[in-house]
């Protein structure tokens, strides 16, 4: 993977944030879902959606969201997924077969664009990607960050179908009133090549295992943003690879207003805003991160869950805030089309879903030219 090299340039006001609603909405509610894009080809599903699995033509929006071969197994909700060649790969996620518990799945599924057919491929992941994010590369492999810790939620799951009404909330008390260390997320970096199917094991991470965070790719450098440290504690730094070789450097979203910290955010949407890396929704619990400095460890018990509008953006220095979302929204999926950066689906506030598709388009700012990531 090539690394990440600070740029040169800071944004700075005046710039104008603009909002294209005429994309055509998604068929039904979408989150946890999984979706890539190939070419001009944008391919959403799973999650809330099921089995369904649909295709959206970009240069000819208005015929809009076809659907496609259904996924023909258990749908995963919160699977990674990334597209490599010809072919998207969907990996692990949370399946809840008939008459069981929840648990995590340990298979790596190819869908070919061109057959239109879904395959299980002959490798079974060594760890839960519950929640992780994934990067396509430009050597064709694909990177995976995070991932809940496959044992403890297959476990608890369990445990929490088994136990009476009386018994759930004490055991769910128990299970997140603890520290981060001992939820034991996934902190390493592993890459998939698809080329002869294998997983491979690029060695620890200098940040905490996350789920929910948003993965970017800045010109063939890795950028992993916020997300969730723990089950509903968030962290407002973001990691970014070194083009020197130096590893990763580490940057914090701005504060939320004067004087209010920033909580950070998980599954919020991201990509790249006329070569600008963007932040934009996603969701936490204001008051966590203050809880779990004073060793409140079950940190966000008795918060309101948020759902966030803010819209920041990186310069190759620091993060700033850009502007407000039309509404809040979360757990959706992104996909970069040209220099607009599309949110499709998710839910809004108090999980309401959204099937709006929003097209974001950042000018009248420094662009590809002068905010940049060095090869």
């Amino acid at each position: 993977m090539h690394m990440l090299q600070p740029a040169a340039t800071t944004l700075t006001a005046p710039f104008d944030l603009q909002f294209d609603h005429s994309w055509p909405a998604f068929p039904v509610p979408l989150r946890e879902a999984a979706g890539a894009a190939i070419g001009g080809m944008l391919y959403a599903g799973l999650g809330s959606a099921g089995g369904a699995w649909y295709r959206l033509d970009t240069a000819r929006r208005t015929t809009g969201w076809r659907r496609m071969a259904d996924f023909p197994a258990a749908a995963p909700a919160g699977a990674a997924c990334a597209a490599s060649g010809q072919s998207l790969y969907v990996f692990g996620g949370a399946v809840t077969p008939a008459g069981h518990s929840a648990r995590q799945s340990d298979a790596v599924w190819r869908y070919d664009i061109q057959l239109d057919v879904w395959q299980p491929l002959d490798l079974l992941l060594p760890l839960g990607l519950l929640g992780a994010s994934a990067l396509a590369q430009a050597d064709g492999s694909i990177v995976l960050f995070g991932g809940y810790h496959r044992a403890q939620f297959d476990d608890f799951c369990r445990a929490h179908a088994a136990a009476s009404e009386a018994e759930r909330p004490q055991l769910l008390r128990a299970y997140m009133a603890r520290p981060v260390a001992a939820f034991a997320w996934n902190r390493h970096q592993w890459r998939f090549d698809p080329r002869n199917g294998t997983l491979q094991d690029e060695g620890l991470l200098p940040f905490a295992g996350t789920c929910g965070a948003v993965a970017i790719d800045a010109a063939g450098a890795a950028v992993v943003a916020s997300g969730e440290i723990k089950p509903g504690l968030r962290t407002p730094l973001t990691w970014h690879a070194r083009q020197d070789g130096g590893g990763w450097e580490q940057f914090a979203l701005p504060e939320m207003a004067p004087g209010v910290p920033q909580e950070g955010v998980a599954a919020a949407f991201g990509g790249l805003c006329a070569g600008v890396p963007v932040l934009a929704g996603g969701t936490h619990f204001t008051g966590a991160n203050a809880n779990y400095a004073q060793q409140q460890l079950h940190a966000h018990a008795g918060l309101a869950k948020t759902w966030c509008r803010e819209l920041y953006g990186f310069d190759g220095r620091r993060w700033c805030q850009l502007g407000l979302l039309p509404a809040p929204r979360a757990h959706g999926l992104s996909f970069q089309v040209g220099d607009s950066l599309l949110l499709v689906g998710g839910d809004s506030d108090a999980g309401a879903a959204t099937l709006e598709t929003l097209a974001i388009t950042l000018s009248n700012c420094p662009g590809r030219d002068t905010v940049s990531y060095p090869a």
